[in-house]
């Protein structure tokens, strides 16, 4: 069991790992990274159709869908942080009414840490804002785990009255 317990957070570790890498690019890096997002999701709705951008138009399309790729990105880490520390937290054996605290907490404050670590890096900034989309896409990801979990429990009291 102690084994299990040091193991969990691998993954957590993983992730953590994942987004400082992700912060630690400079700024030119990633914004080269959001804009080769940008650029492929332009190109696939024009192959089905959906836009028909001339080169003018197309700059004005990436530029209209870099920041919301970018916080959706944001989101998306951390609501997988989020889940992650959840599950380490339960191995660890955190009781249950403090489960979802105890990783929305460690989450958020690695989000301070990490915007406050772009303070050092060339060209980036460290932004209260982002802290609070990732404190946001953090308290999604939990929420849709906190759903999933009372979904499943009404579903087994269900089998278990049959």
């Amino acid at each position: 069991m102690k084994w299990k317990k040091i193991l969990i957070w691998i993954p957590v570790l993983c992730m953590l790992l994942l987004i400082f890498g992700f912060s630690n690019q400079n700024g030119e890096s990633s914004g080269s990274l959001s804009r080769n997002v940008a650029d492929s999701i332009i190109s696939f709705a024009e192959q089905l159709n959906i836009i028909h951008p001339t080169i003018e138009s197309r700059e004005h399309y990436i530029e209209a869908i870099q920041f919301p790729i970018r916080k959706t990105a944001h989101m998306t880490e951390y609501a997988i942080l989020g889940g992650l520390c959840l599950l380490a937290f339960w191995v660890d054996g955190v009781k249950k009414k403090y489960l979802f605290v105890c990783a929305f907490v460690l989450s958020v404050c690695f989000a301070a840490f990490d915007e406050f670590h772009q303070l050092f890096i060339p060209g980036r900034s460290g932004q209260f804002t982002d802290v609070g989309i990732d404190s946001i896409g953090c308290a999604i990801g939990l929420f849709v785990i906190y759903l999933f979990e009372k979904v499943f429990e009404k579903v087994r009291q269900s089998v278990d009255n049959r």
